[in-house]
């Protein structure tokens, strides 16, 4: 139940903290970040206050908070904030909760998106640019906060999510025209290349691991692709047709929740990416066998040189176990060594 002076004021982003999700981070459209104690939270009565959860409140301003990020924990879990205006802020909860540690306003439009590698930080913007940060390089002296921030070449194109791929070597921006844009890691002028074929914008991104990804896409579908080959390997959910706006892995990624426009949070069952992978990896000794097998069990369908080789393998591991089973199977089906090639017997008539 909403206190009238919180009656217009909605949740944008959400985030749990890197510590055991203990926290719950609520950025609201008039620009605070509401810092929740999910234990409590998730223990509310319909009787009590929202407020009695509340650990502490982050005012940004009067622009609303659209994306949250926070940093790995070996680069002190500062909270990030990027508002409606492309403001880019870096949050100390142990420093005074009204001001911010860091603060970039290089982008004229909203952020929607953050990831991070190593001492990078990198932000998508509606501006058509990627805002990538060395945090490194990052001090409250202004004119050296300068220089820790790069922009990319207009792409002309809206920015509407990010993640990195290949090992910290590509990142990739889900773009409004439906475009995967790829960026080869530390050249941040122009795209290394574009992966067309959604029919409508990617606006969420989610890993599998450095090779796939799993899009959200204003048609309503949750697809997984391939970077690097680029390859669309399948379908893994629908929301008929409302727009996606953000995917995530549960605690232990055996599933993958996507949120929509239809007001239903989904559930998907993340071990069919598992099973895709793992079935590719089998079915690849599989095919290695099969190519094997006819060698050993129709000889006679085989030319002279194998035959020779398959005899020669067999005289040099007589000692082998392998060669004792193969030894057996003869003993049962002597025929199958014996038969001759079409020119043996061809020779033998002359």
């Amino acid at each position: 139940k909403q206190s009238s002076s919180t009656q217009k004021t909605s949740c944008r982003s959400i985030l749990f903290s890197n510590n055991n999700g203990s926290q719950i981070y609520a950025g609201t459209s008039l620009g605070d970040v509401c810092v929740l104690d999910t234990e409590r939270a998730c223990t509310l009565s319909l009787t009590t206050s929202g407020r009695a959860c509340i650990t502490t409140r982050l005012s940004t301003g009067t622009d609303g908070i659209n994306a949250l990020y926070q940093l790995a924990p070996e680069h002190g879990n500062l909270l990030v904030t990027g508002n409606e205006v492309g403001e880019i802020s870096l949050w100390d909860e142990r420093c005074q909760p009204n001001k911010a540690a860091l603060s970039w306003k290089r982008h004229s439009d909203y952020i929607s998106d953050f990831d991070q590698y190593d001492y990078t930080l990198l932000a998508s913007s509606a501006d058509c640019t990627l805002g990538v940060m060395d945090l490194r390089m990052a001090t409250s002296d202004p004119s050296k906060r300068k220089e820790a921030f790069r922009q990319s070449d207009d792409m002309e194109d809206e920015l509407l999510s990010v993640q990195v791929m290949k090992h910290g070597q590509k990142v990739v921006c889900g773009t409004q025209q439906g475009v995967l844009a790829v960026w080869s890691f530390g050249t941040w002028g122009d795209v290394s290349d574009r992966f067309p074929g959604h029919p409508a914008s990617i606006d969420a991104l989610l890993k599998v691991d450095e090779d796939t990804l799993l899009t959200g896409s204003s048609d309503g579908l949750v697809r997984l692709v391939q970077i690097h080959p680029d390859k669309l390997l399948g379908v893994l959910g629908d929301h008929g047709g409302y727009p996606i706006e953000k995917l995530e892995f549960n605690a232990n990624r055996s599933f993958v929740g996507s949120v929509s426009h239809d007001s239903v949070i989904r559930l998907w069952d993340a071990s069919v990416l598992r099973d895709d992978f793992e079935g590719s990896e089998v079915g690849a000794k599989s095919d290695s066998d099969r190519e094997i097998a006819p060698v050993a069990s129709k000889p006679a369908s085989t030319t002279n040189d194998s035959d020779d080789e398959w005899d020669d393998i067999d005289g040099a591991d007589e000692g082998d176990d392998s060669d004792d089973d193969s030894d057996d199977s003869d003993d049962e089906k002597p025929q199958s060594k014996r038969l001759k090639t079409d020119n043996e017997r061809f020779f033998e008539d002359l």
